[in-house]
């Protein structure tokens, strides 16, 4: 083989070479490779097959509410109770800073919160919750027939408690802390402060999205966690209470704005 030949076997091995490259640049810009286009990178649990019902309930300034007006925004969603101690006003003042934080964008964008606790929860005290945390969306209640359809397609885990069934002398309901003795001060996960403290830990510090809270007479153990809607009326990400990083949840909200 002389000198030329070989000049161009090489030259047409590197023409081969560049056309499949440029082929296989095309696939990947147009998609048609599936592991080329994996979607946003949200910071918060990715949900997926998740749409979201429509429904109707009391809205805290005694008016119904109809989902509907949520389509074509992207919608953060928040489920509270008004006598919870700790996390659920934390996580109202969380939201209260995303959105207020969102700018202009606020006008493509609605907060809504739900109780969990409807038995307590009437539009009337919802209303003096939303004064007094200061907050300017709906918070909505309903019939417990009217929530639980709304809290199932949310994956609330809700479950009330109202009777001893450890036989421990207290109405906690969980079973955690069975050895609970009579009239010994609780935490609020229903475990004796002097005897049994930290024994709660063992049941919640693994999901870090269960929070259960005690309530005159009976006990509430609900998922915590706030949940953002694309303008599709489909749930996409999903940020635990205890997770919050309001500025990954504003760049979370960006994604789904610019879909």
């Amino acid at each position: 083989m002389n000198a030329l030949s070989v000049k161009d076997c090489v030259r047409r091995i590197i023409m081969r070479r560049f056309s499949i490259l440029v082929v296989v640049l095309s696939m990947l810009s147009s998609g048609c490779l599936g592991w080329a286009e994996s979607g946003p990178d949200f910071y918060g649990e990715v949900l997926t097959d998740s749409p979201v019902p429509l429904f109707e309930l009391q809205s805290h300034d005694g008016t119904i509410f109809n989902s509907s007006v949520l389509e074509g925004k992207v919608v953060i969603v928040v489920f509270v109770y008004t006598r919870c101690p700790d996390i659920c006003p934390v996580t109202s003042q969380n939201v209260a800073y995303v959105y207020e934080n969102l700018g202009d964008r606020k006008d493509l964008v609605e907060v809504v919160s739900m109780t969990v606790d409807p038995w307590a929860d009437d539009s009337t005290t919802l209303n003096q919750y939303v004064i007094d945390q200061n907050l300017s969306w709906p918070h909505l209640t309903g019939s417990v027939e009217q929530m639980e359809p709304v809290w199932s397609a949310f994956g609330v885990g809700l479950t009330t408690y109202s009777d001893d069934t450890d036989g421990d002398g207290v109405v906690d309901g969980f079973d955690t802390c069975p050895e609970t003795p009579k009239d010994e001060p609780l935490d609020h996960h229903g475990c004796g402060l002097e005897t049994q403290g930290g024994e709660q830990d063992n049941s919640t510090a693994d999901s870090g999205t269960s929070g259960r809270h005690a309530l005159p007479g009976y006990w509430v153990d609900h998922m915590t966690g706030t949940i953002l809607i694309d303008r599709n009326m489909q749930q996409r990400v999903f940020w635990g209470d205890i997770d919050w990083n309001p500025d990954f949840v504003i760049d979370d909200i960006d994604l789904l704005l610019a879909e």
